[in-house]
């Protein structure tokens, strides 16, 4: 190669994995954590290849969310032909990798509370769980779907939250017990 040549560089591949850096930061100091200085340190580069990829801390938070949302919706379209119990536990904070997109999502939340701009973006990823759930009721009903929907969001901040939490096997179990209850 000559050494004139520019190097390629993998935008795509390269945006992900800064977004992955801030997740990890988020999840584990809050939104707080995430400034383009944290970031960079954590990448091993500078604050320039942060900015080439993300205009400001917003860009980068509400990328990070879609990421961590992105991830979740893979996780539920792979597991559609289970039912909908499997679906939703897809959702379900049962391991780190899931947990920590959690904590991804509730500290988004709060930002999300003060900008109608990223509510938003919040309620755009709500409004497309209620209608994935929708789609896998028997009756197509919306309004069941926005209590499965609660249900689960539920299980999943009792799961973040709680200092024990309750385990894989209990949110698996408090998913099941009120799935039967809603659906009767």
């Amino acid at each position: 190669m000559n050494s004139t040549e520019p190097i390629q560089v993998d935008r795509d591949a390269q945006r992900e994995h800064v977004t992955d850096i801030a997740a990890r930061l988020v999840a584990e100091e809050g939104v707080a954590a995430l400034t383009f200085r944290r970031v960079a340190d954590a990448a091993g580069s500078s604050t320039a290849i942060v900015s080439t990829y993300f205009s400001d801390k917003r860009d980068l938070l509400a990328a990070t969310l879609g990421a961590a949302a992105a991830r979740t919706s893979v996780r539920f379209e792979a597991t559609t032909g289970g039912g909908l119990q499997k679906s939703l536990e897809a959702w379900l904070p049962l391991d780190e990798e899931r947990l920590r997109d959690w904590r991804v999502i509730i500290a988004f939340w709060g930002v999300a509370v003060a900008d109608p701009e990223l509510a938003q973006v919040q309620d755009g990823h709500v409004s497309r769980a209620r209608g994935r759930v929708t789609a896998l009721l028997a009756d197509h009903d919306d309004v069941l779907a926005g209590q499965v929907v609660a249900l689960t969001l539920g299980i999943a901040l009792q799961a973040v939250f709680a200092p024990t939490g309750p385990t894989a096997r209990t949110q698996r179990a408090l998913l099941a017990d009120g799935l039967a209850r809603l659906l009767g």
